[in-house]
């Protein structure tokens, strides 16, 4: 069942749905999948794109409530590219962070930038994952607003990082599902960002386990 039409008193959407394998209006995967007798629950928060920085604003959101009501939680980026690298000398030397910043992405508040290295037919491909902090809100908001490759995913901090960036992602969840159950398993939520620039709102999705939503929205 789908829950629509929640409005928070921040002008804040939130809408939500306890099984993604059922019909909903929060998530539509593009083809079949399996979830291996795992019920994954959604929700989404959106904001008219009428407020100042939308998907900043609903990040903020996002990011409190996660340090409010799972403290034992890190909160990361994680970013890949979705095209293939050439496999230059530069593009090894300035890997996936030092290729962000040279298209003025700075990230500010973090000192863990983790990354892995894939090597692909034609070339490299680059996914890492930072640490986010309140500093570094607004600057991951244009991130994921320029590289779709991304998604932002509450983890336990017991969880190793490192282990998820070798198997890499594309960015799009119907393509993702299976690496999406795998973190929702462990505990974990992955929020992908909606909305295209012609659209009226902007926002997130969230996928994880029924509880873990259900706790995440109380």
């Amino acid at each position: 069942m789908t829950n629509l039409g929640i409005i928070m008193t921040t002008d804040i959407r939130i809408a939500s749905t306890f099984d993604i394998s059922k019909g909903n209006e929060i998530i539509n995967l593009a083809r079949e999948f399996n979830v291996g007798g795992v019920v994954l629950s959604a929700a989404s928060y959106s904001v008219s794109t009428e407020v100042k920085k939308p998907l900043a604003f609903v990040l903020t959101f996002i990011y409190k409530a996660i340090v409010g009501k799972f403290p034992h939680y890190d909160v990361w980026l994680f970013l890949g590219n979705s095209a293939t690298q050439p496999d230059t000398r530069m593009v090894r030397y300035k890997r996936l962070w030092g290729a962000l910043r040279s298209r003025g992405f700075d990230i500010p508040g973090s000192n863990e930038f983790l990354e892995a290295m894939v090597e692909v037919s034609g070339g490299l491909k680059f996914f890492g994952a930072v640490l986010l902090s309140e500093l570094s809100i607004e600057t991951v908001a244009d991130v994921v607003i320029d590289e779709r490759c991304s998604y932002i995913v509450a983890l336990p901090k017991k969880i190793n990082v490192l282990n998820a960036l070798d198997m890499g992602w594309s960015g799009e969840m119907s393509k993702d599902f299976e690496r999406l159950r795998c973190v929702s398993k462990k505990k974990g939520i992955v929020f992908k960002r909606v909305g295209e620039f012609d659209d009226d709102e902007r926002g997130f999705t969230a996928i994880a386990l029924p509880k873990i939503i259900k706790e995440l929205l109380v």
